[in-house]
């Protein structure tokens, strides 16, 4: 349900706790047709009432709506005017998007730009290829660490202790057979990514589906995101994913250079 910290709150509001459980099972109702109130009432285990009177007030400031029936509730569009000033201050939105466009050109597949959030990676801005035939992903989708390429950079510069306190409650889900179902065989994959400078996902995800990540580094050398080439197994070739390495070395590093990062280009190993 609520994807809370690690740390309760010292000063618990019980009404505002309630007002953002609703928030996010607003938000996991993809189809858009909205809860009645006694769906969020079943959901929360919390009378009617009390739900009525937090919809009341969030349609009041216009973060909710009602659908047009009139007897269900979704999220308005003022979520998505609020998140969008989270990349913007954080200097990821002002990224230089003809990069990620013109490896999506070259190599006909999705390029993705991922942050980290917690325990996951979170899809923060992508460019499609026209083909019918890509990598399903979405702006917001929230994906594992362990299973992805880009969830491997992202901590592949990251203290050995912090991982394992970070991911020490994490279920290791085997999502193919290819996915690393324990911390130890994702320390060793951490590790082989640190050395490489790239990372992998060979079908760990999703069979059938390929992907190569890089990361984006901030003034201080830090990775702050990281850029993935993905698609179809059947094209993500060996010979292609190690030219597209070399290209996307060169792009991660334009993209970090705009977040004031004066390293310059790492070089990278092949395999």
């Amino acid at each position: 349900m609520s994807e809370k910290q690690n740390h309760s709150p010292k000063y618990p509001v019980q009404t505002l706790e309630k007002a953002l459980e609703i928030v996010e099972i607003l938000a996991g109702e993809e189809a858009g047709d909205g809860l009645g109130i006694s769906d969020l009432s079943r959901k929360l285990g919390i009378g009617k009432s009390t739900i009525h009177r937090i919809l009341d007030t969030m349609v009041a400031y216009r973060y909710v709506e009602k659908t047009p029936e009139k007897n269900k509730y979704r999220l308005s569009w003022r979520f998505f005017q609020l998140g969008s000033a989270i990349p913007r201050q954080r200097n990821l939105a002002n990224l230089e998007m003809s990069i990620l466009e013109e490896l999506c050109h070259k190599y006909g597949e999705t390029v993705n730009v991922g942050v980290r959030v917690d325990d996951g990676v979170v899809i923060a801005s992508k460019v499609d290829p026209e083909t019918t035939l890509k990598a399903s992903l979405h702006i917001g989708q929230r994906e594992p660490l362990h299973a992805t390429a880009l969830g491997k950079v992202l901590l592949s510069e990251v203290e050995t202790t912090k991982v394992k306190d970070l991911l020490k409650d994490q279920e290791f889900k085997a999502y193919t057979n290819n996915s690393i179902i324990n911390l130890e065989g994702f320390l060793e994959e951490l590790q082989k990514v640190r050395k490489q400078g790239y990372a992998i996902d060979n079908e760990e995800f999703c069979f059938g589906l390929s992907c190569i990540a890089m990361p984006i580094r901030d003034h201080k050398n830090e990775i702050v995101a990281a850029v993935s080439v993905s698609g179809p197994s059947f094209r993500m070739t060996f010979n292609k994913i190690m030219d597209i390495q070399q290209n996307l070395n060169t792009a991660c590093c334009q993209l970090s250079k705009h977040l004031g990062n004066s390293q310059g280009c790492q070089e990278v190993a092949n395999e």
